[in-house]
């Protein structure tokens, strides 16, 4: 399977831009059905799209604004995986300011879908 660079290249921005202006279905529409996402410093994993969707309903609603800017991206279209490495800032309805740094990993499917999200979070994850 060979995967368009360009194509894997963007994907981690868009999916940060719909997580940043708090779109669940837009989130959402990145992962495959059978996606795992795990956020492996707080041992978790949700698996499939209703759980991941679960999951970013429960973040977005107790969010009041996120941000997320991309500092540096890996691509292997060859393998389909991106890294990328990114700050993560935002405030939760409790009053908890978060000014993070992470890693996330990205497999794709064939359909250019994620297919397992692996994150690297420095710091108590807001997603749990």
């Amino acid at each position: 399977m060979a995967w368009d660079y360009a194509a894997l290249a963007s994907a981690p921005q868009t999916y940060f831009d719909a997580v940043d202006a708090q779109d669940v279905e837009l989130i959402v529409s990145h992962f495959a059905d059978d996606a795992t996402l795990t956020i492996q410093t707080a041992n978790v994993t949700h698996n499939g799209k209703d759980e991941i969707r679960r999951m970013f309903t429960d973040f977005t609603e107790n969010s009041v604004f996120i941000e997320h800017q991309i500092h540096n991206m890996v691509v292997e279209a060859d393998k389909g995986k991106v890294s990328t490495e990114q700050d993560y800032r935002g405030e939760l309805k409790d009053g908890t300011k978060n000014d993070m740094y992470n890693c996330n990993f990205f497999d794709f499917n064939e359909d250019g879908k994620f297919q397992r999200v692996i994150i690297w979070m420095a710091g108590t994850s807001p997603l749990v």
